[in-house]
């Protein structure tokens, strides 16, 4: 739903850069030159990002009050 703070296999902060990652891929950039420029270089912190499937909006539909 969200993504998380940090890797869940090494431990590295990874929240602060799905923004960036984010709106550079709607722009239409190829996602592993993202991936090389911000910086994630390990397969752990990659598959997390390339994986993840933003549902917060889909699920706050359904919220009970």
């Amino acid at each position: 739903m969200m993504i998380p703070i940090r890797c869940f296999s090494c431990g590295k902060p990874v929240a602060h850069l799905w923004e960036d990652y984010k709106k550079r891929v709607e722009n239409g950039e190829d996602r592993k030159k993202i991936l090389d420029e911000i910086g994630l270089d390990r397969y752990c912190c990659r598959a997390l990002f390339l994986g993840h499937v933003d549902l917060i909006e889909t699920v706050g539909k359904f919220k009970k009050f």
